[in-house]
């Protein structure tokens, strides 16, 4: 995942070394603080040949279908077909981006229909059909993404352990079927994005004692059968980075990319 800033050079010369590094997709946030995801996406696709491009997730309050329909349809022709969606009902705090841009930010079943529709129109107006991520946890967005979706990014706590994530993934399953499943990475050896820190007062030491099962400890070999195990005792197969810690991920990346 990425959200940093500056100049298109310094997005376009990040996503070449995510490639070269065996990243597969560049992801980056819908928030009235980062850059514009679409934009900042349409700039990476003339730099790249592979990587795949992501929202990572849009708000459905924010922007009706057609918009996206539209934005999507664009991005996916500058990138010849790489576009990964990315959309959910809105995280806490969304509304704040609602008010500032005018819109109705609407009731969580509102918002969720909104999902829904977006979806659709999505994958009635734009060839090829993106890939498409939905991020939720509740029945009704279980059962859309079910449907509809590719893959279903499940919001977990950072200190979530092992049996922790097996539970929320079978929940999921019994829901969704037979999805791939997402969840984000926490850290790696002593560094944890600096959200997790101030916002959530955790520290390194305190994720690896709660045992989270998305705690990497850097050493290469080690991280690569942690997740083997992930994968074998939850089924979840797609990892975020947050990109701050891209860079100390990479060897990982590399190694079990085969890149």
């Amino acid at each position: 995942m990425a959200g940093v800033r500056g100049p298109a050079s310094a997005w376009t010369d990040g996503a070449r070394r995510l490639e070269d590094d065996g990243y597969s997709t560049l992801l980056v946030p819908d928030t009235l603080w980062t850059p514009s995801p679409f934009l900042v996406l349409a700039a990476v696709a003339a730099a790249t040949t592979n990587l795949r491009l992501g929202t990572w997730v849009i708000a459905s309050a924010l922007r009706r279908p057609a918009e996206v329909v539209r934005e999507v349809k664009t991005l996916q022709e500058l990138s010849a077909g790489r576009v990964e969606l990315g959309i959910g009902a809105g995280r806490p705090g969304g509304e704040r981006d609602a008010e500032a841009l005018g819109v109705e930010w609407g009731s969580a079943g509102a918002r969720v229909t909104q999902v829904e529709a977006t979806v659709t129109a999505v994958r009635g107006g734009i060839d090829p059909v993106p890939r498409i991520v939905i991020a939720g946890s509740g029945d009704r967005m279980l059962g859309i993404a079910a449907r509809m979706a590719d893959t279903l990014a499940l919001p977990t706590p950072p200190t979530a352990d092992l049996a922790t994530l097996a539970a929320l993934a079978e929940r999921a399953r019994v829901h969704a079927g037979d999805i791939e499943l997402a969840v984000q990475l926490t850290g790696v050896g002593d560094d944890i994005p600096a959200w997790l820190r101030h916002q959530q007062g955790l520290t390194p030491d305190g994720l690896r004692e709660a045992g989270s099962a998305t705690m990497l400890s850097g050493d290469v070999d080690r991280d690569a059968d942690a997740l083997a195990e992930l994968r074998e005792a939850t089924g979840i197969s797609y990892l975020t980075v947050p990109g701050e810690l891209t860079p100390r991920v990479g060897p990982l990346v590399a190694r079990v990319s085969g890149s």
